[in-house]
């Protein structure tokens, strides 16, 4: 029987492939660490990968400081031109300073450069960084900590063209130290995540920058160059405010027009409060703006309550192929004026419907999931909550519809039958809360035509008795045929 480590090497390294993904935490990382033991093979052929990775963890129940300062050490003295990514995770309180000599500790900062690092991940939990007024707990000021620590860590980290700083703790110290960080590797950076609004100073951001992931309420957004626009990939912007400008990426020589011409994927969420008595509020700033994304793929908007006039006016979408839009009516009902392409994956999510006229809500659904231009989705997903007027399944055209979700709503369980058995393409049903009456049940007409129904979940009224309930079950089986999962509650 031939030897483990006498394999043909392409076995050793299709086993490694299963094993070597890339670690999401420290212990992951350690877990690999073992991987070199194995056999000699094995430690040739993973060391690369394994090195490539460096992670510090600051967590309750993971490796000690003085064990971090160990292995580190000794990555840096033999494999230190071999890390590429390193991650820095906080899920316990410290104070900032500690935070920052921690990590200054741990990386040497100032002693060892990590020439060869290209991606940089800081993630700090919520309530773990600690910030006082004057001094902090162990002494150091505020100042320091400010301006020393970005410092050394561009010094010993230059090559940073990869930046992820994912902090939930927002206070004035760790938005200035996250503003800082960002500031000071901006010039070379391709690829920046920000999930706090921070302050952009510099003027020279790299006119390579292929993905952008920001929080929209960042001050001096202006200093984005125009460029941005013709390089970004993948834009997400979070915590868009209603008077959010367009201009950020506006070229002088064509000011009423932007050109995303090689993005691929757009995400926008907005600042939404739902307690707003503004139904439908004003336009975007940047009205008479017009957007273009030839290139567009992949289309999300998070609570938009606004027309999105600028996003969806005199726009082409000639290759989007997946689209999700949650919120008002009103950002669905333009996006379904300006879609002209078959579209992969649909998904509509759509609030507080009662607030909107039904005639205008069957008019957009209908020619959301209706219309000839959405025979090519493969996946076309409406969810309906806060339900506020009669669903009329004689007014319903949702020929192509995949999935219906309503939630936090009071259907009743005749017009769940009648639009089961009216919408043939349906797959999967959803409906919270339904309602049932005794005498009305035995007057439902029943079909058994429905050819592609194969999941049904029915969130039955509180005050639904177990017989009416048990009896509607029965409806649904005898009148679907095709129903795989039925799942009553």
């Amino acid at each position: 029987m031939a030897e483990f480590y006498s394999l043909p090497l392409y076995i050793h390294k299709l086993i490694l492939s299963f094993v070597l993904e890339r670690a999401e935490s420290l212990r992951e990382w350690h877990q690999h660490l073992a991987i070199l033991s194995v056999c000699l093979v094995w430690r040739r052929l993973a060391l690369p990968a394994v090195f490539s990775q460096l992670h510090i963890d600051f967590s309750p129940g993971t490796f000690t400081l003085k064990q971090q300062l160990l292995l580190v050490r000794c990555v840096a003295s033999f494999h230190r031109h071999l890390v590429k990514h390193i991650a820095i995770a906080l899920t316990q309180q410290l104070s900032l300073s500690t935070f920052a000599s921690n990590i200054a500790a741990i990386l040497q900062l100032g002693k060892v450069h990590w020439l060869n690092a290209q991606s940089l991940l800081i993630y700090a939990a919520k309530d773990t960084i600690k910030a006082y007024d004057n001094v902090y707990d162990d002494g150091h000021s505020i100042d320091k900590v400010l301006t020393a620590f970005p410092v050394d860590l561009y010094k010993s980290m230059p090559q940073i063209a990869q930046l992820k700083m994912h902090l939930v703790e927002e206070n004035r110290y760790t938005l200035a130290l996250t503003s800082s960080i960002v500031n000071r590797y901006a010039a070379r950076l391709t690829w920046l995540e920000c999930t706090v609004p921070i302050a952009l100073t510099i003027r020279h951001f790299s006119a390579q920058l292929s993905r952008l992931v920001l929080d929209a309420r960042s001050a001096g957004m202006q200093h984005l160059p125009s460029v941005c626009a013709k390089s970004l990939r993948i834009l997400e912007l979070y915590e868009v405010p209603e008077c959010f400008s367009w201009n950020s990426f506006r070229c002088e020589t064509t000011p009423g027009r932007i050109v995303f011409g090689r993005l691929r994927e757009l995400v926008l969420s907005f600042d939404f409060s739902v307690g707003s008595k503004k139904l439908e509020p004003m336009a975007l700033s940047s009205y008479s703006l017009q957007l273009h994304f030839p290139q567009l793929q992949r289309l999300v908007i998070v609570d938009c309550p606004l027309n999105c006039h600028a996003l969806f006016a005199d726009s082409h979408y000639a290759c989007l192929r997946s689209v999700h839009i949650s919120g008002w009516l009103s950002a669905a009902d333009m996006f379904a004026q300006a879609a002209a392409s078959p579209i992969d994956e649909l998904r509509i999510q759509i609030s507080r419907v009662g607030a909107i006229d039904s005639s205008r809500f069957y008019s957009a659904t209908n020619r959301l999931f209706g219309t000839a231009d959405m025979q090519g989705s493969h996946v076309a997903e409406l969810s309906l909550s806060a339900l506020e007027l009669d669903l009329d399944p004689q007014m319903v055209e949702w020929w192509q519809l995949s999935r219906l979700n309503i939630v936090d709503s009071s259907v009743p369980f005749g017009t769940v039958l009648a639009l089961a058995n009216k919408l043939l393409n349906l797959q999967s049903l959803c409906v919270y809360t339904c309602t049932v009456a005794d005498d009305g049940l035995s007057q439902l007409e029943q079909h058994n035509s429905h050819p592609k129904l194969t999941t049904v979940s029915i969130g039955f009224a509180p005050h639904t008795s177990q017989n009416c309930s048990k009896q509607a079950q029965n409806i649904l089986r005898a009148s679907i045929g095709s129903l795989c999962n039925l799942h009553v509650s």
